[in-house]
């Protein structure tokens, strides 16, 4: 090689070097200003007892104040130096005189008092380690769930107590995927990337190496379920959020594996991350979305600084970088925002009565609603109060507006700790939530309004009620009305029809699993000129072959996506065709199976109507055009139904014991 050719090639190496260089330092202190303006955005919203609220709000929060006094403390900064009139954030906490007494709280209040630099076992003259060892069970498990558990573990750890029994536990809910759920294997848990990390961040504080088998597994999944964002999201909900993504990237941190690597499209969960830094420091909480950004930022910081849970004073952090190419900060006029609106000074207190008899009044009108059942979602949107909903199930998907709300479970897996970070000033329950879940957020003091409506009359009722409840009365009125004159326009075209046909509602077929009276189903088939083949059946019930045989119903209704919604497949239409046990009944051969969306079939809202409106054209087709939602089922010849029915099956028959909420 020349001289000239070698002096090029050094030259093009050393730009080279430099530019990489270069690009280290502009990520190194990208990521370090995004710590720093979030910083001063925390400390603009404390309060004048010390702690800390969420936009909007006007009293500190317990969550809220955890989460900032964490970052604080990731931070390298001591919150006892936080001060706003003389009070820092444990001048708060004393004053609240927080007694909680579940697993999860009183790990947290451990962490807490660590990071004030209190000694946990002897508070007030109490030891709160000893209430916390008090939760774990003779197998380890600490509470009753993998969530609880490790929880338990971050207070163990940071209150230097052996936390070993549970860590062991807590290894053997790792489910074959290699992530973890809320709850643990007994109870058929699905594995998300939130519970993964946080089990990650918990197996290695308890004395897990890295380098074990169980937790590159763990890592392996957070790789897979990455989402193409970059982000991550809460089990396998559609929007990538920051929540989850900050407890991944701590738990890649406690992995000893540089976050800034584990990329989908080239962008990193760290870039995802900074992506949804505002102009005034705080984060959103999803691209669209803006909800408790007090908290999200306080997230967003202890994530930044590599510290993985329990974060405790002193506590080295892994060298969070991000690549710098991906992310843009954006101003809070070009996001459309969930944080409180103000309040209404014109609001008059109201008392309402739930289903159960449970009276609340409500003193100010709700701001931040959360519901727990997708009928009460369709409900509050279309009292226009959609605004004011912060959180959601998993399985609310209607109107469109609903896919940018926080989730916080299902219907017998709410996530208490999720609901208690989004600060609810109402919450809106259905009977298949459960009693204990409802009574237990009675007890933090929210207002919880718990809905059964099982007839039409009872959604009319319902309806009412919220619109009572949210300040909507007015557009309640509207919509009971509209719904009763719709209804009103199908029986007035029926009242001459003298034949009624016998309709059948299955919504399972291996077993028969049928709507029968005191439903939904039941009433609205009467309402549509027709009669329930199995009005015989006491609320949704199995039947035998030999029976359905022997009723023979003219016409079968069958949810689509096996009661999921649009999603779904025509798993149960096809089966009447491709199952010879099923082949001969009159409305198999008479072409008479039909599918209905499940959402408009199963659920107390106002689009029952569009329901009643279907199997009105359906069972008197000369009557009424026949609506896209319903569409006659030629012959398929589909011939995968027993696999995907014996996988499906248990998980299906779960979910019609709460069809009532969908």
């Amino acid at each position: 090689m020349n001289y000239k050719k070698q002096t090029v090639l050094i030259l093009i190496m050393l730009l080279l070097i430099a530019g990489f260089c270069g690009s280290a330092a502009a990520s190194e202190t990208y990521v370090q200003t995004a710590i720093d303006s979030g910083l001063d955005y925390i400390a603009a919203a404390q309060k004048t007892d010390g702690g800390f609220a969420d936009s909007g709000a006007l009293e500190s929060s317990i969550s809220v104040t955890w989460f900032t006094v964490t970052a604080i403390t990731a931070a390298d900064e001591n919150p006892l130096d936080w001060k706003v009139n003389g009070n820092s954030p444990l001048d708060y906490y004393r004053e609240l005189n927080d007694d909680s007494d579940g697993t999860g709280e009183l790990a947290k209040k451990i962490t807490l008092l660590v990071q004030f630099g209190i000694d946990p076992h002897n508070y007030n003259g109490h030891d709160c380690v000893a209430d916390l060892k008090s939760k774990i069970k003779s197998d380890g498990r600490g509470g009753d769930y993998v969530y609880t558990t490790y929880w338990t573990i971050f207070g163990l750890t940071a209150a230097g107590e052996d936390a070993s029994k549970s860590v062991a536990w807590l290894k053997t809910q790792q489910q074959s995927d290699g992530g973890f759920g809320s709850y643990g294997k007994e109870y058929g848990d699905v594995s998300d990337s939130d519970n993964t990390a946080a089990s990650i961040m918990a197996l290695i504080a308890g004395g897990v190496s890295p380098d074990d088998t169980v937790i590159k597994k763990a890592v392996q999944f957070l790789r897979d379920v990455q989402e193409s964002s970059g982000g991550y999201n809460y089990g396998y909900y559609s929007q990538s959020n920051l929540a989850s993504t900050a407890w991944v990237i701590q738990a890649l941190c406690a992995a000893g594996v540089d976050p800034s690597t584990v990329t989908k499209n080239g962008v990193s969960p760290v870039d995802y991350l900074l992506s949804l830094q505002r102009e005034d420091g705080s984060f959103k909480y999803t691209e669209y979305t803006v909800d408790s950004p007090v908290g999200m930022t306080a997230r967003a910081v202890t994530a930044l600084t590599g510290k993985p849970y329990p974060v405790l004073i002193g506590q080295s952090g892994y060298d969070v970088k991000s690549t710098g190419s991906t992310v843009s900060t954006v101003s809070p006029t070009q996001v459309s925002t969930t944080d409180p609106v103000q309040s209404d000074s014109s609001w008059t207190a109201v008392t309402v009565t739930d289903d159960f008899g449970y009276t609340a009044v409500i003193s100010k009108k709700p701001q931040r609603i959360i519901s727990l059942a997708p009928a009460n979602t369709e409900i509050l949107f279309a009292l226009g109060a959609g605004d004011s909903v912060v959180g959601v199930t998993e399985y609310c998907n209607y109107p469109e507006e609903v896919k940018t709300k926080s989730i916080i479970g299902g219907y017998s897996t709410v996530n208490i700790e999720r609901v208690v970070t989004l600060q609810p000033d109402l919450i809106v329950a259905y009977y298949g939530n459960g009693v204990d879940t409802v009574e237990r957020l009675r007890s933090f003091g929210y207002t919880v309004l718990c809905l059964n409506s099982d007839t039409i009359e009872g959604t009319y009722k319902d309806i009412a009620l919220l619109g009572t409840a949210t300040g909507n009365s007015t557009k309640a009125d509207e919509i009971i009305a509209s719904m009763k004159s719709r209804i009103s326009a199908v029986t007035d075209k029926l009242s001459a029809v003298s034949y009624t046909p016998s309709v059948a509602h299955c919504m399972w077929v291996d077993p028969l699993w049928v709507s029968g009276s005191s439903t939904f189903q039941d009433e609205m088939f009467t309402i549509a000129g027709g009669h329930n083949a199995f009005s015989d059946v006491s609320g949704w019930g199995i039947v035998n072959l030999e029976k359905f045989y022997t009723t023979d119903p003219e016409i079968i209704i069958v949810d689509s996506g096996m009661g999921m919604g649009a999603g779904g497949t025509d798993v149960l239409k096809n089966s009447f065709y491709n199952d010879a046990r099923l082949s001969n009944l009159t409305a198999v051969k008479n072409n008479h199976v039909y599918v209905i969306n499940a959402d408009i079939m199963d659920r107390g809202g106002p689009r029952i109507v569009d329901c009643i409106e279907t199997l009105a054209a359906i069972l008197h087709p000369d009557l009424f055009e026949m609506p896209v939602t319903a569409v006659p089922t030629q012959s398929p010849g589909f011939s995968g139904l027993p696999l995907i029915a014996a996988l499906v099956c248990a998980a299906c028959l779960c979910l019609f014991i709460n069809r009532r909420g969908r």
